[in-house]
């Protein structure tokens, strides 16, 4: 216990009444952030351009000696279409600009002091001495509640590009680009075992690696007094986890997931490690719905495993991967992960006279859906329409089980397992000027404009909403427990211009 004025806020005191009130108060945190930057410019002609920087920041989030990061970065671009060499074919390429950079930048994005072991002093009450002995109880004690680690630094993002700007015929715009992106010294919670018995604390926990194209194309014209602006843009993206130190030699590179996040006792489903996606989906994979006790005997006879005890028909077949007999964690294998592979954007633009329209659409491809919105442990929990599939007797499903009273044909498998493909209209607008009607020279613009947000959107997904935010530990995606979807706007409204 402090006994000094300067630490007499109402946390560091008992604080307890008999009535059922009570008080809190303590000072804010101080954080500071310190930065400095350098940058050096050099242009030759137009045609030949250099630019080199280097940040120094320091974050009170670490520890002394470890609050300062140095982060350089340089690109070089050549206009080529400036050369000399290029001025036959400017009547067709109007400007061809390579590009290529390297850089890095620091993030310390995590709460406070975690570098240190805080002490914890609620609900720690004890009991000291025995019964027979007159025993004190709930007397006021404080624990460690996390692990410290005085030794964490700056995450670091590195990215290595190449790419080109392009303009042709005046009409048409082409941006690509090629990306290696690497974040080291990966700021996470620390795997560790249930024995340590307190918090783990955060430390710099390996590489994720994205690579990358991305490509986009505008294309401007005029027919007769229409004129119309068409874009399209997609990216591909391959995300790989390396490097990842884990203090357990029975399970290198891992880092685990929550457990009990679908459901109640639910076992971790999600993971980060070395070779994998970040957060992938890891669980059983399954092999369809016993129809028989014969075809329960011929898939024991083959010498697959079987997880339920007391397996029925209408009970999932889950696949034996190592073909050993028993259905165990080595049977759990990559079910996917929630990042997608490919994302795409479409613009329309039309502008006719007095009218205004536009279209944009945004959509992914590739990525994988978690869906759990019940609670398996508990039979009295809603189910959703899906349910009406569920097998009721030989040949009625192949993919929904019976419905029983324990969760055991509910592990999770790929039976929560979703395609989260999704095309969406996000934005139709239609607009008339009505000032081009009149001279009025006090009014430049009085458009008046219907809209729709989220108009259309088309998926397989049987969610609310395959386009779903929630993830978790801020590394996992593409994970619906069930939340208000968004909805559909429409708007009315005007621009005027004076």
């Amino acid at each position: 216990m402090f006994n000094d004025w300067q630490h007499a806020f109402v946390d560091n005191t008992e604080n307890t009444s008999s009535d059922g009130k009570s008080l809190s108060g303590s000072p804010s945190n101080i954080y500071r952030r310190l930065s400095y930057f350098g940058r050096l410019s050099y242009n030759y002609k137009e045609k030949h351009l250099l630019n080199a920087t280097l940040r120094a920041d320091a974050s009170s989030k670490f520890a002394k000696g470890h609050r300062w990061g140095y982060f350089p970065s340089v690109s070089a671009g050549w206009i080529v279409t400036a050369e000399d060499f290029a001025s036959s074919v400017t009547d067709v390429l109007d400007y061809f600009k390579l590009r290529v950079s390297w850089g890095q930048v620091g993030n310390q994005n995590i709460d406070d002091f975690q570098y240190a072991a805080p002490i914890k002093t609620t609900t720690t009450n004890y009991i000291f001495g025995t019964p027979e002995l007159g025993a004190e109880a709930n007397q006021w004690g404080a624990y460690p509640d996390r692990l410290a680690n005085a030794n964490l630094k700056w995450e670091t993002s590195e990215q290595t590009n190449i790419g080109f700007d392009a303009h042709l015929i005046n009409k048409l715009s082409v941006n690509a680009d090629f990306y290696i992106k690497t974040t080291k010294d990966w700021l996470v919670v620390a795997p560790i075992l249930g024995t340590v018995g307190t918090g783990a604390p955060y430390i710099n926990g390996g590489d994720v690696k994205n690579t990358g194209v991305e490509l986009a194309l505008n294309y401007n014209d005029r027919i007769g007094g229409l004129n119309y602006t068409v874009g399209v843009n997609g990216a591909w993206n391959k995300n790989v986890v390396g490097k990842i130190p884990t203090a357990d030699p029975t399970q290198p590179g891992i880092i685990h997931g929550q457990t009990a996040m679908l459901y109640d006792n639910s076992e971790e489903f999600y993971r980060a490690e070395d070779g994998y996606a970040i957060g992938y989906f890891r669980g059983y994979q399954t092999c369809g719905i016993f129809q028989n006790a014969q075809e329960i005997a011929e898939w024991r006879a083959a010498g697959n495993g079987i997880l339920q005890s007391g397996v029925r028909p209408g009970d999932v077949k889950y696949v034996d991967q190592n073909h050993d007999g028993m259905i165990n964690d080595l049977d759990k294998t990559d079910l996917g992960n929630g990042l997608p592979d490919f994302t795409c954007g479409l613009s329309l633009g039309l502008e006719y006279k007095n009218f205004d329209f536009s279209v944009n659409a945004t959509g992914m491809a590739g990525n994988e859906i978690v869906q759990s919105l019940r609670n398996h442990t508990n039979v009295k929990s809603n189910y959703t329409t899906s349910v009406l599939q569920r097998w009721t007797g030989e040949g009625t499903s192949n993919r929904i089980p019976r419905v029983t009273e324990t969760n055991i044909n509910w592990q999770f498998s790929d039976l929560y397992i979703h395609d989260g493909d999704f095309l969406r209209i996000s934005n139709i607008t239609l607009g008339y000027d009505f000032s081009k009607l009149a001279d009025n020279k006090y009014v430049n613009q009085v458009r008046l404009y219907v809209q729709v947000q989220n108009a259309f959107t088309f998926t397989r997904y049987n969610g609310m909403d395959p386009e779903i935010g929630y993830g978790m530990d801020g590394w996992v995606s593409g994970v619906d427990l069930g939340y208000y979807p968004r909805p559909r706007t429409f708007l009315v409204g005007a621009n005027i211009k004076f």
